[in-house]
């Protein structure tokens, strides 16, 4: 029987990959990749200037996976690190690339500093038709420290 549940992350450095497959123990759903023909550099710095500069100019990095049966998802968790106080724009490429219409849409995120509000309000502003709930960001560092948050969140998102 094929899961109900899509954990979709994107992942530069493997903090956000390590947030994901733990919802996906956690919940047993099907773990994808979101992955682009955009390389980004390793080095923070230069991979910060590169972000940024997509984010300027509206960019939308060209996918280069995709979800081959979306319509079997009900929940899909998207998960990210936070480039420039929101999503990396890859996000955005895989927004649009989907029908969420009726779909529960829970955004998750690492980052040393940075909220996730701004995904929240991106999420529910480009999704207007999913029903999007509140999500969870981690310290970028605190992925395995952080197991009970994370149990805690998917209760409250009526997923465990």
């Amino acid at each position: 029987m094929a899961s109900n549940i899509l954990i979709a992350y994107f992942s530069h450095w493997g903090h956000s990959k390590a947030f994901a497959e733990e919802i996906q123990r956690l919940t047993g759903g099907d773990l994808f990749e979101i992955q682009t023909a955009t390389v980004y550099p390793e080095p923070h710095d230069p991979c910060s200037i590169q972000a940024h500069k997509e984010q300027l100019a509206d960019f939308r990095p060209a996918l280069t996976s995709h979800v081959e049966n979306m319509d079997q998802y009900d929940t899909v968790f998207i998960g990210h690190p936070i480039w420039w106080y929101r999503e990396p724009m890859v996000i955005r490429s895989f927004w649009e690339a989907y029908d969420f219409t009726g779909k529960k849409v829970i955004p998750f995120c690492t980052s040393g500093d940075v909220g996730i509000e701004n995904t929240e309000q991106d999420t529910r502003k480009w999704l207007p038709t999913a029903d999007v709930k509140p999500g969870l960001r981690l310290e970028t560092h605190a992925v395995d420290s952080s197991v009970a948050e994370t149990k805690e969140w998917l209760k409250q998102s009526k997923v465990l």
